[in-house]
């Protein structure tokens, strides 16, 4: 048996550009989820902690945080296992080569070469792909190869993105999907993908520990890795350790922009941790010039109940340029425009015969061909 807590992606150190107020805090979020890692693995009682790539946000990271990532690695029970990722990599200016990283405890490992290494007090070993470049069109597995001297639980650990179509990119250090039965792995331990992500059993991303941006699902956990003997299937589970909370609200400003500034505002009112919260309002609809202040009243009315951070991404399309926009089609269209001269007269009241629901399925082509237009 053996009992993995497998995490990745931390980028320590990450510039957070994209909520740039609130930076400093979510570095410090990253910094308090690894925290939770190191927590949840002793809490755990696991045999090794394997972190897949990218502990650091690059090789230019201050020394200081070196030194506060080292002491939290410090405070793990058992094994610490690093390998470097794409934003870590080991080149001649890496981060690992420090003397600031040098001085970590002996219990934390680096995976910076191709031997087996054995997991104290197990029967597994791991077997890694540290990478040496930012881009690379090479599988960084591609080198391992099934071992017949090795009777032990054998777990991968690389950093990549698995040869998923649609999913990868050529030089994205591209992962064969068939590297788990090539090598004969009992488990493959990827980082990379930042959402959770399990891949037929023994393949598996833990996603980042802490979540990086809005959108990213799946993030802000590590995985729970048990393994009962050689051949047997992992037993996976996922585990919380992200400190904050990202999330998306929309606002269709085609309805009844008040109205739909009041039921935002109803959804938060409770928020359970509201100062450790990040909020993305997204617009929809088409919207009114009475639409701006109503949008503005909003964000304001977020930032009083001390959310850490509101920001507001227009996706609404100004009224004034929809009907443009439709002028424009009913000119190029004579379907269009019969369509309009036919549905400018208002509908009967009282039962809707066969005429008038025709009118009605015009008007529901009528706005089939807007939204054409719009795109």
């Amino acid at each position: 048996m053996v009992r993995i807590l497998h995490s990745a992606d931390w980028q320590m150190g990450l510039r957070a550009r994209h909520v740039a107020q609130v930076a400093s805090a979510v570095r410090e979020a990253r910094l308090e989820a690894a925290r939770n890692v190191i927590q949840a693995a002793n809490s755990h009682q696991v045999d090794a902690v394997v972190l897949a790539g990218d502990i650091f946000e690059d090789n230019l990271v201050e020394d200081r945080l070196v030194h506060q990532v080292v002491a939290v690695l410090e405070g793990a029970r058992a094994p610490v296992f690093v390998l470097p990722g794409n934003h870590d990599a080991l080149t001649p200016d890496a981060v690992y080569h420090r003397a600031s990283w040098k001085q970590r405890p002996a219990h934390v490992r680096m995976l910076d070469g191709d031997a087996p290494v054995p997991i104290p007090g197990t029967a597994a070993v791991l077997l890694a792909a540290p990478l040496r470049q930012k881009k690379g069109m090479k599988d960084p597995t591609g080198e391992w190869r099934a071992r017949a001297d090795v009777d032990a639980i054998r777990v991968g650990v690389a950093h990549g993105s698995l040869r998923i179509e649609g999913k990868h990119a050529l030089d994205d250090f591209p992962i064969a999907l068939d590297a788990v039965a090539r090598v004969g792995l009992d488990y493959l331990a990827l980082g990379h993908w930042h959402g959770q992500y399990v891949h037929e059993e023994r393949t598996a991303y833990a996603g980042a520990h802490e979540t990086t941006k809005f959108g990213e699902d799946g993030s802000g956990q590590a995985l729970l890795v048990e393994i009962a003997s050689r051949g047997a299937v992992p037993r996976l589970t996922p585990v919380p350790t992200g400190s904050l909370v990202w999330r998306t609200l929309e606002l269709d400003l085609g309805q009844d922009a008040e109205r739909e500034a009041a039921r935002v505002l109803g959804l938060m009112k409770d928020a359970a941790q509201p100062a450790r919260t990040l909020l993305r309002i997204r617009t929809t609809g088409a919207s009114s010039d009475a639409a701006t202040p109503v949008v503005d009243r909003l964000k304001e009315g977020l930032l009083g109940r001390a959310f850490l951070h509101v920001s507001v991404e227009r996706r609404d399309i100004p009224k004034a340029e929809v009907e443009g926009r439709l002028a424009e089609v009913v000119a190029s269209s004579s379907l269009v425009a019969s369509l309009l001269e036919e549905l400018s007269r208002p509908l009967s009241p009282g039962l809707v015969d066969a005429s008038e629901a025709g009118r009605i399925a015009a008007r529901c082509l009528l706005s089939e061909l807007v939204m054409e237009a719009w795109r």
